[in-house]
């Protein structure tokens, strides 16, 4: 099927702001852009705006935009709403361990490994993604994925960051580990803890690199 221009100019400008190429806090032309992306002003403004809605671009008229920066504030607060509605998902899917299939959670745990030491650490950002995705997806509560959903969309763009180091990843499989444990366990509070555990951990580590 083929994709309309300005979701591929979308897609394409995410993939800038994730490697990092278009540097956040600096001026960026929509005119340079456009040239080097080969896509036309139009559907590229268009994708621009749609990440200026989701609050990751800021633009200013005439001059072109800029990639938002993530304070400590702005982390804080994004991991608030995760530890709030993945904390709920692992205690929900804790409460029903007898009754699911946890197979999917083992093979999410596999992937991660199998992607832990690979050279482009994006393969270990999606894995983890997977992972929490999974769990959330897992309420079958259409409202709550949806924000959800919304919520990632900001962490993906600063995920690269936190997994540059490979003792990051390895920390981060461990507790992982520890989530899927608890809710195997049927033990909703540990599960929720360990959720709590993790995200703090996550919180912390790229509060430090945004100073």
């Amino acid at each position: 099927m083929k994709i309309a221009l300005q979701d591929l100019a979308y897609q394409k400008c995410r993939e800038m702001i994730e490697k990092g190429l278009l540097t956040p806090g600096e001026m960026h032309s929509e005119s340079a852009i456009s040239k080097e992306l080969g896509i036309s002003r139009t559907p590229l403004r268009t994708a621009i705006q749609r990440l200026e809605k989701e609050g990751i671009v800021t633009r200013l008229p005439q001059r072109g935009f800029y990639v938002n920066q993530f304070g400590e504030k702005d982390i804080e607060e994004l991991f608030a709403i995760r530890k709030a509605i993945e904390g709920f998902a692992a205690e929900s899917l804790a409460k029903r361990a007898a009754d699911i299939d946890l197979g999917v959670y083992d093979r999410h745990l596999a992937s991660q490994a199998a992607v832990s030491d690979a050279e482009d650490v994006r393969f270990f950002v999606e894995a983890d993604r997977s992972f929490h995705v999974d769990i959330v997806s897992a309420l079958e509560n259409q409202r709550l994925i949806d924000i959800y959903a919304d919520l990632r969309q900001s962490i993906a763009l600063i995920a690269v960051r936190r997994f540059k180091l490979s003792r990051q990843r390895e920390q981060s499989l461990a507790e992982h580990r520890a989530i899927v444990k608890a809710i195997r366990r049927g033990d909703p509070a540990a599960a929720r803890e360990a959720v709590y555990r993790h995200l703090d951990s996550a919180m912390e580590l790229l509060k430090k690199q945004a100073i």
